[in-house]
């Protein structure tokens, strides 16, 4: 039952940060009610149960059968699974806050081809409570800074996101980080050829790897 509880908790918080990728900044998170993007039908309670619901629907809106997006469901999982990690101890309470900032940052750079600044500082607030300030965290915020005004090759929320992550990673990790995902990127661009690259997801997946190496 417990077990239930906390893959229920986790997938609810999934929801929500789903919720925000889709509206911030441009929609209030909390008007209008949830609602298919695509015929715009207010959905009811049956319709949002997490993961649930969307396996019954078959990942298709029950009003006008546009396709749902995978991403939620896969957020969904995720988040419930950071919910069981982080209730058995097996990764502290920092690091499901970076892990879920990580998540949520790469969705939406990869969506919105944004860096969402606000959300960014809240999880970062929360990281800096779990933990304390260090020169490297100073010394991204001041390269991301510079990166508003100069031409850096990098953007800032780059910079922002590495500062987050100093918060938890030596500065040796950190440069492991940064190489193993410049080697992602080149892998993505040489496979997939994508006209742009979203260079936090790539942040994002080398720090998971320098977790479990």
């Amino acid at each position: 039952m417990k077990i239930a509880l906390l893959i229920f908790l986790g997938a609810s918080i999934g929801s929500f940060l789903g919720l925000v990728i889709d509206r911030f900044p441009d929609t209030s998170i909390v008007f209008p009610s949830s609602h298919c993007n695509h015929c715009k039908e207010p959905l009811k309670c049956w319709d949002m149960i997490p993961i649930i619901s969307q396996l019954m629907l078959r990942f298709k809106c029950r009003y006008c059968k546009a396709k749902i997006p995978y991403w939620y469901i896969g957020l969904e999982l995720i988040s419930a699974g950071l919910m069981l990690l982080l209730a058995h101890n097996l990764i502290s309470i920092l690091q499901c806050t970076l892990l879920f900032a990580g998540l949520v940052l790469s969705i939406y750079d990869v969506k919105h081809q944004e860096y969402p600044l606000w959300v960014w500082l809240l999880f970062t607030s929360l990281a800096l409570l779990l933990s304390s300030i260090n020169w490297v965290f100073c010394g991204f915020i001041a390269l991301a800074l510079l990166a508003e005004r100069y031409n850096l090759n990098i953007g800032s929320g780059d910079f922002l996101y590495l500062a987050s992550l100093s918060l938890l990673f030596s500065l040796a990790d950190i440069l492991w980080i940064i190489q193993l995902a410049s080697v992602l990127g080149l892998l993505i661009f040489k496979l997939f050829e994508p006209k742009s690259l979203s260079y936090v997801p790539c942040l994002f997946l080398a720090s998971l790897i320098v977790q479990l190496v």
